[in-house]
């Protein structure tokens, strides 16, 4: 029965050794893999600032070279956007008559900022080719 025990306890011993090496292993992996996880995610927030610094330049830049077609892009988003989003009950029950005036006074407003920018684009000699091409730098 000794003998058993020895032998029992014997196992009980390698399993535990066994168990520890493995535990020992997997904590190492796992603080590999934070570590690695952890550079890879410094690495990419630091490649996104340069990225975002570089575009901030490029618009600046773009606005520098041709102001006009900022205003003009700063319209026609607004003027989309106003489009896009719908009127509400509320819009309707709070502003009344007032609400489909302003409305239309913006729908005209978008029109004659439209119409005056075509103006403006044709004196100058900006043609949809030239604004495609722009369009392009600004993108790349």
């Amino acid at each position: 029965m000794s003998e058993f025990k020895d032998k029992a306890s014997e196992q009980l011993r390698q399993a535990r050794e066994k168990a520890d090496d493995a535990l020992k292993a997997a904590r190492t992996k796992a603080s590999e893999a934070a570590d690695a996880s952890r550079e890879r995610a410094v690495k990419a927030a630091a490649a996104s600032k340069r990225n975002a610094e570089q575009a901030a330049r490029k618009t600046v830049e773009s606005v520098k070279t041709n102001p006009l077609a900022a205003v003009l892009g700063g319209i026609a988003i607004g003027a989309i956007t106003a489009a896009l989003l719908p009127k509400t009950s509320r819009e309707d029950d709070m502003l009344g008559k007032v609400g489909k005036t302003a409305r239309k006074a913006a729908k005209g407003a978008a029109q004659a900022a439209r119409d005056v920018g075509k103006e403006q684009l044709d004196t100058l000699g900006v043609n949809a080719d030239a604004a495609k091409s722009q369009l392009r730098d600004l993108v790349t």
